[in-house]
Order: C-alpha cells, then sequence, then structure tokens
C-alpha cells in the first residue's frame, strides 16, 4: 500500500491569506501547507477527504483516478472540493460501463462516512442528488453510511481492508481511518486519525484490535498551545505511545512554527515516550508530515 499526503495544513493553509509572519513568507516547501488530505496510490485508489484545493492536489500529484472517498467530517477544510469528483464518476467512473452522452452507468462513486456527514452532504450539496436530464454537470456519487462496517465486516476496496474509527473534534464525530492490507499473513496498516481533540478508549481498542501491525499512523498535531478541537503536538505524541506505530506523522499544522522548529520541539520532548523513543531510535519517523510525503506498507 502506497500513501501521499495530498494537504497536511489546518483549514486556513499555509500561507495564510494576509499574514505576513515568517512562516508563511517560507521559501521551505515543507512550510507550504495545502488542507489536508490523503490519498492511496496502491493497490487501489482511495481519496480521504475533499478539501476546498482538491483540484490543486490531483494535478500537482498526478492523481488520474480516484475509486472511492472516504471522508473524517464535514468541514469546509474536508469536503468543498466536491465538485471536483465529477472527472471520476463520470469519464473516469468508478465501475463505469457504456458512456450514454456524458453519463456513465452504474451508482457512480462511493464515498463514505458516518450518518451525519451523509446527511450533511445530502443537504448542503444536494443539487448532487437532483435527477436531470443530462449528467456531466456535476458528480455521480454513491454516499454511504458506514454504520453497518465492524471489524468482522470491514470496508473491502480491493485489496484494501477499511474500517472507521470514532474519534472527537471538540462536539463533532470526526471518522478516523484505519487501512490495513494482508502481508504473507501479516496486517500491515495506515492509521489516518486527523481532526481531533479527543481519542475514546474504545477506539483505541478498535485501532488495536483491527490495525495489526502498525507502520504508519498519522495523527492531528495542530501546534504548541492546546486547542478546544484539536490535539496539540504532545498530545498527539501522547496518543500515539498508547498505539505503538512504527512511524508518527503530526498532520494540520498551523503557521506558528517552521517544520524544523516543530521537528526540533518534538526531539528535544521524545523522552517523555518510551514507545516512541525506541521507534525513534531504530530509525522510525516521528515528526512534522509535509505535502507529498509518501508513505509505503
Amino acid at each position: 500500500m502506497k500513501m501521499v499526503l495530498l494537504g497536511t495544513g489546518t483549514s486556513h493553509g499555509v500561507p495564510v491569506i494576509g499574514c505576513n509572519c515568517k512562516v508563511c513568507r517560507s521559501a521551505d516547501p515543507k512550510d507550504n501547507r495545502l488542507r489536508c488530505s490523503a490519498y492511496v496510490k496502491e493497490p487501489e485508489a482511495v481519496l480521504i477527504d475533499v478539501g476546498p484545493e482538491f483540484r490543486i492536489q490531483a494535478l500537482r500529484y498526478g492523481i488520474k483516478k480516484v475509486n472511492a472517498v472516504l471522508l473524517t467530517h464535514s468541514h469546509a477544510d474536508h469536503l468543498h472540493g466536491i465538485d471536483d469528483l465529477r472527472i471520476f464518476s463520470h469519464s473516469k467512473s468508478y465501475g463505469a460501463g457504456k458512456v450514454t452522452g456524458e453519463e456513465t452507468s452504474g451508482n457512480g462513486l462511493p464515498v463514505y462516512s458516518h450518518k451525519e456527514v451523509i446527511d450533511d452532504i445530502r443537504h448542503r450539496f444536494n443539487y448532487i442528488f437532483k435527477e436531470v436530464r443530462q449528467g456531466g454537470g456535476k458528480p455521480k456519487i454513491n454516499a454511504t453510511s458506514t454504520e453497518g462496517f465492524n471489524e468482522g465486516n470491514p470496508l473491502k476496496i480491493g485489496g484494501i481492508e477499511i474500517l472507521p474509527v470514532m474519534i472527537k473534534h471538540g462536539y463533532l464525530d470526526d471518522s478516523g481511518w484505519i487501512l490495513r492490507q494482508d502481508a504473507s499473513g501479516v496486517y500491515k496498516s495506515i492509521v489516518y486519525l486527523t481532526d481531533l481533540n479527543f481519542l475514546p478508549e474504545k477506539s483505541i481498542e478498535r485501532i488495536l484490535s483491527f490495525a495489526g501491525n502498525i507502520k504508519h499512523l498519522v495523527i492531528d498535531g495542530l501546534r504548541f498551545a492546546p486547542h478546544s478541537t484539536h490535539f496539540s503536538f504532545e498530545q498527539a505524541l501522547e496518543a500515539a505511545e498508547k498505539l505503538n506505530p512504527e512511524n508518527v506523522y503530526l498532520t494540520h499544522i498551523t503557521h506558528n512554527l517552521f517544520h524544523w522548529q516543530i521537528q526540533e520541539f518534538v526531539d528535544a520532548i521524545i523522552d517523555r515516550y518510551p514507545k516512541l523513543k525506541e521507534v525513534k531510535n531504530k530509525g522510525g519517523y516521528i515528526g512534522p508530515a509535509f505535502d507529498g510525503m509518501e508513505l509505503e506498507v
């Protein structure tokens, strides 16, 4: 399984509009952070979140196929690129059959999230679901809630088994995602947890029971200071310590610090987290993610 992090920035993105801080003026590409999203390139084309910069991300990273979309929640920075799924739900449609005019056969591109998000999409983007005489001018998607999936019945897309896990984004329920693949009888996984300030114990248990060997943990780490709806860097590392991954990548990063400053901060406090320190001593990555970073299982 191969994943590329399309964006690792907070809801404003970095640089922030109208900001003249040193980070927003940085020439280091690792300090330029588009809105949070990820894309599984292999073995199946799976997109996690579709923010307002999705078109830019798709062109930048050469995305030519999307066979399914996993949504964490319905905030604008994770959803408002949904109209740009048109190309992947028509001329490049998942399971597309014979093309008739601008429309393709089948139910459209599968989009998965929990029921509240699916209901929100149908309400806020209701034009997508209205009957029209001709297609092509709107995405053709098959919005499906994930409540029916569990450890014994995961979502299966190609060679990947996928399970949502509930995380808390302030008062809001958010879907984290566990993506695992069988590698010679051993499950190896990428766990993607963004936009959270609390990881419930039951969700930790679900991750540990389903994920197998967590090769990569991508986890919300907004900034140094605490926040009401996001993990700070330290809180993200505290959660990571409980999951014992082989690599940890902080994402959804704001513009308060340079990439190198975040790495220095993580290195300075790593002794507080014995499991993560052991990972780092073995050559694992513990630090900030950056746009275009590639993860492989």
